[in-house]
């Protein structure tokens, strides 16, 4: 693996599933970009630069479309390895989140990615399948712990923004990883009072994703329409407005430090940013590269 100078991709225990990802990884949601013609060159071309820069570790699941097999078809040209985190649930749209549908997932998701085994197997959006569901006999968890069983997965986890039910979720001890987006980042720190403390407790793999937070940490419209559509109270854009410039006053770029914030939070072992494009995820992978910011 050849990388530029300057690109010293940092890595950080996963929990306790004994593995070390990226600080920055891939999240696989925009993979085919803009153009559907390209759609499998653009994948491609992603991956192959996010190996180059360090990343290790991929998040996917059915709902982003044709990502899973994009992803498939981009690692067998590959020459790399990473670990990949696929999820269930929302496809198809009448996914009633019991052990069967779980593993009719897993099995699908196995083939469309060309793996023998996944990283991690995830709960997509833990409030949809509710904590009976999840943990009651021929529920979720079951249909994840027979998948590992049948050796389709090291490890499983749970995702979503219900920080409650998150939190709950993960001082079961059930699980070994946690993914949480929108709610942990400069601006917002919802999952720091529940759902960080249980994970860490129970030893997990914490992943924060969309650290870009719908368009809050980068310039121009797309921030103005983030601040209108996440804050509802003038008082509370103006105080993110303030958190923005302290940011803009470091010497990355406002989405690296945006990143860098989150991962000064030592308890958080991988960034997950999802990329339409190979600029989009240079810009963030550098973020791995430069000191994390300490929270004040």
């Amino acid at each position: 693996m050849v990388m530029e100078q300057g690109e010293l991709m940092r890595y950080r225990r996963f929990g306790r599933t004994g593995i070390e990802v990226s600080e920055v990884s891939l999240g696989g949601a925009y993979l085919g970009g803009s153009d559907p013609d390209r759609a499998a060159e653009n994948a491609l071309e992603i991956i192959a630069r996010a190996a180059e820069m360090g990343c290790n570790y991929i998040d996917t699941a059915p709902l982003y479309g044709e990502s899973q097999r994009l992803i498939g078809q981009a690692l067998s040209e590959v020459d790399a390895s990473f670990y990949i985190a696929t999820k269930v649930g929302f496809v198809p749209e009448d996914f009633d989140y019991k052990r069967d549908s779980v593993l009719r997932s897993l099995e699908w998701s196995l083939e469309l990615l060309g793996v023998e085994k996944l990283a991690l197997a995830q709960i997509h959006e833990v409030n949809l399948a509710g904590k009976e569901r999840i943990l009651e006999s021929g529920g979720t968890l079951e249909g994840l712990r027979e998948a590992q069983q049948r050796g389709w997965c090291d490890c499983i986890g749970i995702t979503g923004r219900a920080i409650p039910l998150l939190a709950q979720l993960a001082a079961t001890g059930e699980f070994d990883a946690v993914l949480c987006y929108h709610d942990y980042h400069p601006c917002v720190e919802l999952a720091a009072a529940e759902v960080l403390p249980a994970a860490a407790a129970s030893d997990m793999g914490i992943v924060i994703a969309t650290p870009l937070a719908g368009g809050l940490y980068v310039e121009g419209d797309k921030q103005l329409e983030a601040l209108e559509g996440r804050f509802d109270d003038e008082g509370d854009r103006r105080r993110a407005r303030g958190v923005i410039a302290a940011l803009q006053e470091e010497e990355s770029t406002l989405p690296q430090s945006a990143v860098r914030w989150i991962l000064g939070d030592a308890r958080v072992a991988t960034v997950s940013s999802g990329a339409a494009s190979v600029a989009e995820l240079e810009e963030v992978a550098r973020a791995g590269d430069i000191e994390p910011l300490a929270h004040n």
